[in-house]
């Protein structure tokens, strides 16, 4: 197949959402498909590049709209033929730019949901419900929308009101390069870790991310150390709200028991989830479509926290592959850190399982299931 995808970014920018374009791009390469990526430039210049086999054509992007890139398609677009057109959501503007090359073009189109828009400011909550009016104006041109959960499927009002396009297709994760084999030892060295036991929180720090709940995690670490002083929280992200969580560090007396590490490549991050103990994504509200983190974790056999919302209940199995805490309060969400923290036994054993489920959501598996869909999208288009 001659396959389109289309996301706000790509590699190197870092993002669930890019995470899951580039591993799908390249899995669909590795399958005998020809791939074409459109996405913003940034944090490259504009043109056109092919890497591991994906052609990528990064566009302009002069203005930002909700967080997201305006980005200026190329006219060789109009003349280009595909089999399939697949668009990754949030970003209305690809989404529905995209949606509209398909229908004139007379190619099916899928579209992957990965989360409804957060309600992150006031005004970007008149941009949700701008949204909820406009969207069926481009969504009805989707042949397909793939869910990443089945509770998202059944929770998000977009996706409720279609419910005979949308197909469940969980995220994948590469489990070689996330792995129980991978050390750690140099970064718990190169922070200062050694004989700690290491939290851990993997993700943009930026206004349009805060449902990750970052200051609830330093609120509950603040009650978690008070009671284990051998805790520690190892923050890997950057973005704007970066100062206002030092800041509310500092105010706790925490700035010896808190890392900040910034950003991580790619090629680094595995170890930072080796040199841990256990992850921690404490978001606040259902704009977790699915928590792509939470399966990294697993896969390098580490146990995981997570809030009860959004997606995030698809993905950790209470009790099994990890524990759910209700959001938003930070005192549950100490008891839990509290909990694993002092009890290595049970890490070992919520990450064996949280391993074996990953090896279930390796990519490979992934691919194989968004390839049944788009050609279930061409047959009945």
């Amino acid at each position: 197949m001659r396959i389109c995808l289309v996301n706000s970014f790509y590699p190197p920018w870092i993002g669930g959402a890019e995470t899951y374009t580039s591993n799908l791009a390249r899995g669909l390469v590795r399958n005998g498909h020809e791939v074409t990526v459109y996405c913003a430039c940034d944090p490259l210049l504009p043109g056109e590049s092919t890497e591991e086999g994906v052609r990528v054509r990064r566009m302009r992007a002069p203005l930002r709209l909700y967080g997201t890139p305006i980005a200026v398609s190329p006219l060789n677009l109009f003349v280009e033929d595909y089999d399939i057109v697949h668009c990754n959501f949030p970003s209305p503007y690809l989404s529905a730019l995209f949606s509209w090359f398909s229908r004139a073009k007379g190619i099916p189109a899928v579209l992957t949901w990965h989360n409804d828009l957060p309600y992150v400011t006031s005004a970007a909550g008149l941009l949700v419900r701008a949204h909820s009016l406009f969207s069926p104006a481009y969504l009805r041109y989707y042949d397909r929308i793939i869910a990443t959960t089945s509770v998202y499927a059944r929770t998000s009002y977009t996706l409720r009101r279609y419910p005979g396009k949308v197909r469940v297709v969980p995220n994948g994760v590469d489990t070689s390069r996330f792995s129980p084999l991978v050390s750690g030892d140099e970064v718990r060295a190169r922070h200062g870790l050694e004989g700690r036991t290491v939290v851990l929180f993997v993700g943009a720090l930026t206004q349009w991310h805060a449902y990750k709940g970052v200051d609830q995690l330093i609120a509950a670490f603040r009650v978690a150390a008070s009671t284990n002083s051998d805790l520690r929280l190892l923050v890997v992200g950057r973005g704007s709200l970066l100062p206002s969580f030092k800041r509310q560090v500092s105010a706790a007396s925490l700035e010896d028991k808190v890392i900040f590490a910034g950003q991580v490549s790619g090629d680094l991050l595995p170890h930072y989830y080796a040199a841990c103990d256990f992850a921690v994504l404490p978001s606040k509200d259902r704009s977790e479509g699915f928590g792509l983190v939470l399966l990294e974790a697993m896969a390098s056999g580490k146990p995981v926290i997570g809030s009860r919302v959004g997606g995030v209940t698809d993905v950790i199995r209470h009790g099994e592959t990890g524990l759910l805490v209700d959001p938003v309060m930070p005192e549950p969400l100490a008891d839990a850190i509290v909990k694993l923290g002092g009890d290595h036994r049970l890490r070992n054993e919520l990450g064996r399982r949280g391993r074996a489920y990953a090896e279930g959501h390796d990519w490979s598996a992934t691919v194989k299931l968004v390839e049944d869909v788009y050609r279930e999208a061409i047959v009945d288009s």
